[in-house]
């Protein structure tokens, strides 16, 4: 969506609950039906499906709710979409977001799926759009062929190089979980930022709230001067930021390739925030047996995880778990003491 990096960002808002106030049945969306027939209905009339995805207790979604319940929403919903309010209190809602691998971070969010069901935007929403104007304007681009963030998303393989809507593919990349898509396009973004812009507001919201792996120039520049964004930033929110994108890339289904360099470049970082040893070390261990593993170096991968337990007896439910991995090959005999 075509919006200003800050409004792109607005979810930064928090989680509040309410006990006073409980969201009900909105009268501008539909009553609640199963999602296969949603889609179906969808795609016969040839609309699009809004989600608002909310908690029926959180603050700002309550905040929300009464904007969407005014006349002039539901007459442009009705017009416009095929319109639902999804609770994520609701298990089954959950999973069927986790099937369209889509990730909301925070309530609420709202997700616009095309006619015949694509994903075409998810858009978490704070105080600057809560009004007709912020929803309407949301809700208009997101349906847009030409300003919805798949669309972006399209024009940037498509060559387009517009760097207010590579942050929104990006944003977009992050949400729909495509980690593949969301390097190349952080990667190409880093590549439009000046060095001496690194450690600015947009450099360091980039970091936090759309990269989700950490080789590249920008994320280095940001590890290796960690105190300079906390004496710009709240330095939890910088500590966090570092960790959850390391997280990410270490929990990677790439990370098995990871050179050792790269290895020891995600524990430095790790450090770097101030985390133990010990600490880096759990974090490790089981991906550095599993590349021992890969490479057929079950002695290595044994002696590792000896030396993990700094040859104190292995409690017994994690024994187990590892003697699972290292058996050598056509016997079942356990390799650790």
């Amino acid at each position: 969506m075509r919006l200003s990096f800050l409004i792109l960002f607005s979810f930064l808002s928090f989680l509040q609950p309410s006990k006073a106030q409980k969201i009900d049945q909105n009268k501008s969306f539909r009553p609640f039906i199963a999602l296969d027939e949603i889609f179906k209905k969808a795609e016969k009339e040839n609309k699009p499906i809004f989600f608002e995805a909310f908690l029926p207790t959180c603050s700002h979604c309550i905040a929300y709710d009464k904007t969407l319940s005014l006349p002039a929403i539901k007459t442009y919903l009705d017009k416009n979409y095929h319109a639902y309010q999804l609770d994520l209190s609701k298990r089954e809602n959950n999973a069927f977001l986790r099937s369209r691998k889509i990730f909301i971070p925070s309530t609420p969010s709202f997700i616009v799926f095309s006619p015949k069901g694509k994903v075409w935007n998810i858009e978490p929403v704070g105080e600057a759009t809560n009004s007709v104007a912020g929803i309407i304007k949301l809700l208009d681009a997101a349906k847009n062929p030409q300003q919805n963030q798949a669309q972006l998303l399209e024009r940037y393989s498509a060559g387009e190089r517009n760097k207010e809507n590579m942050i929104s593919a990006a944003y977009f990349t992050r949400l729909s979980l495509d980690t593949l898509k969301n390097v190349a396009l952080v990667n190409d973004l880093v590549q439009l930022i000046k060095p001496e812009e690194f450690e600015g507001e947009t450099s360091f919201l980039l970091i936090q709230k759309v990269m989700m792996d950490d080789n590249n120039a920008l994320f280095q520049h940001f590890i290796t001067h960690i105190k300079n964004y906390e004496s710009k930033f709240d330095s939890l929110e910088v500590k966090q930021t570092a960790e959850n994108t390391i997280m990410t890339s270490l929990y990677s289904g790439r990370a098995r390739s990871y050179s050792p360099e790269r290895l020891q470049r995600l524990k430095d970082g790790l450090q770097a925030i101030g985390l133990k040893p010990q600490q880096i070390a759990a974090r490790f261990i089981y991906l550095e047996v599993l590349i021992d593993l890969d490479k057929k170096l079950v002695d290595q991968a044994v002696t590792r995880v000896k030396n993990y337990y700094g040859g104190k007896a292995i409690p017994e439910k994690e024994k187990e778990f590892w003697c699972k991995l290292l058996k050598k090959s056509g016997s079942n005999e356990c390799l650790l003491p």
